[in-house]
């Protein structure tokens, strides 16, 4: 089971705990001061908007993390896929509550983002 980017054994099915998968993102990143913009757009690539996530939350180590760890293409932005922030999503929605409810009501939507980490 692959969960934001991280393999986790089969024989815990899908009931990886987020513990475990907050575990792997924070040990394999520092995203203390740095800054997380996601640029939504449609798929033919008009953009919608922009968004701050939140420094110190759940959704903001774990995007440095896949910008920094997980994501394989170069750039000054990369791509993030459904599965991915959908993930991010859920367990922010999860762990840091109100703080970045607006944010993942946003992410479970079809369209495209872009992260970009400074």
């Amino acid at each position: 089971m692959f969960i934001c980017g991280y393999h986790f054994p089969a024989d815990m099915g899908n009931n990886v705990s987020f513990d475990k998968v907050i575990e792997k993102i924070e040990e394999g990143t520092n995203a203390t001061g740095k800054t997380v913009t996601l640029t939504s757009e449609t798929k033919e690539g008009t953009i919608l908007e922009t968004l701050i996530v939140p420094e110190g939350t759940f959704a903001h180590t774990a995007f440095v993390d896949y910008f920094d760890n997980v994501a394989e293409m170069k750039g000054e932005t990369k791509m993030i896929y459904y599965t991915n922030k959908y993930q991010i999503s859920e367990i922010s929605k999860s762990v840091d509550g109100d703080i970045t409810k607006d944010l993942c009501r946003k992410l479970d939507d079809m369209n495209l983002y872009r992260v970009k980490v400074a």
